[in-house]
């Protein structure tokens, strides 16, 4: 098979061919612990190592039609490797899927994105009728790539996986062309932010399975986050992440930020008024919103706040359904974009008055490729 790439179509993310230039990059990363402890690379793992993977495992890969690609992030002019994704043992209309990341890029939703594209693929171009996934037994965080993209978790096997000459229990997962590509189950793993596996933020998800001496393309990185269909735990977690307040007091909307939030559902919903009614009609909804300001008169109604909060986010809700729009994928798509403000060091960027500023790292949500997968095709303009 002739060796092809692929691309997000926000151009932020893309998948291209690993070559000689990529050598030093993959051994780097190979050589990160939590790879060590997932994957079946050699360790210590070395230059030689990395060379074999790539001359050897990758270019017989795609010859024989198991594509593997290298996962790159785009930023400003260029463009840096952060992982594998790719399909090993194709054949017979069955494939498995493998990936890992680096630690630098975890948490932003790259792997999860990286993981759609490589499916597009599988039952696309490629044909196939199931992909499989395989990890160690407690590799949460690789379950969590898998299963946001409707993995169904057949169970547990003894003795699943090699691992530098034993044998470790492994999970065993399906995908079929035809299932719905989101979550088919609640999520059944740790919580994100507490309990056994908290560290799996930080942790890579790498999983069983490509070759010896290769970067095992077991399963992905520590995108571990919030059930999307649970959108207060998203918000929460963003929260979390830019240090933003989450108050345990008694409920008051009587409070200094309280402006500031009147005014990003306002500008939210004069954008739903533009997206719907046009661009002049949304300026009408901002320009209602400024008098509205200004005719202030100090009430703050915290029952009648909180009835109207509820009631929103269950006419958006409402809206979404008789719309055909998957909000839980389209709310995933979003947090991945807002998680991957943060700045080279994995920490919050700040102005002067607190605002979250965009880090080197940041992409625009994808919602046009969301929908698309979900069969949208934009009209024809005339």
């Amino acid at each position: 098979m002739e060796p092809f790439p692929l691309r997000s179509t926000d151009g932020t993310l893309e998948l291209t061919i690993p070559a000689t230039a990529d050598v030093d990059r993959i051994a780097e990363i190979c050589a990160e612990p939590d790879i060590q402890r997932w994957t079946t690379v050699p360790s210590p793992y070395n230059r030689a190592d990395a060379e074999g993977f790539v001359d050897g495992f990758v270019a017989n890969g795609w010859q024989q039609g198991s594509p593997t690609w290298a996962v790159r992030v785009r930023h400003g002019g260029g463009a840096t490797l952060v992982g594998m994704a790719g399909l090993a043992d194709v054949r017979d209309g069955r494939g498995e899927l493998g990936y890992w990341l680096a630690a630098e890029a975890r948490g932003r939703g790259v792997m999860t994105r990286a993981v759609g594209l490589v499916l597009d693929v599988a039952f696309g171009r490629l044909d196939l009728g199931t992909v499989l996934w395989r990890a160690d037994v407690g590799n949460w965080p690789s379950w969590r790539v898998a299963w946001h993209h409707g993995f169904r978790r057949e169970g547990a096997v003894r003795a699943l996986n090699a691992k530098r000459g034993r044998w470790v229990d492994g999970w065993i997962g399906t995908l079929q062309r035809g299932d719905l590509r989101e979550p088919v189950a609640p999520w059944d793993g740790p919580d994100a932010h507490s309990g056994p596996g908290a560290a799996a933020e930080h942790a890579p998800d790498l999983g069983s399975a490509a070759a010896e001496h290769a970067p095992d393309l077991g399963s992905t990185t520590a995108d571990l986050a919030p059930d999307p269909r649970d959108p207060e735990a998203l918000v929460r977690q963003f929260h979390h992440t830019y240090r933003l307040p989450v108050v345990d007091d008694a409920p008051g909307v009587d409070r200094d930020r309280v402006h500031m939030r009147m005014a990003l559902v306002a500008e939210e919903l004069a954008e739903l008024v533009a997206a719907v009614y046009g661009e002049a009609a949304g300026a009408e909804m901002s320009a209602a919103f400024t008098r509205a300001v200004a005719a202030d008169d100090g009430t703050r109604d915290t029952v009648e706040a909180a009835d109207a909060l509820g009631d929103l986010t269950y006419v958006i809700y409402g809206m979404a359904l008789e719309c055909g729009i998957p909000l839980g994928d389209v709310l995933r798509e979003i947090q991945s974009s807002n998680l991957s403000k943060l700045g080279a060091d994995g920490q919050p960027i700040y102005r002067e008055d607190g605002k979250v500023l965009k880090g080197p790292g940041f992409f625009p949500p994808d919602i046009a490729g969301v929908l698309a997968r979900h069969g949208y095709r934009p009209a024809a303009r005339s």
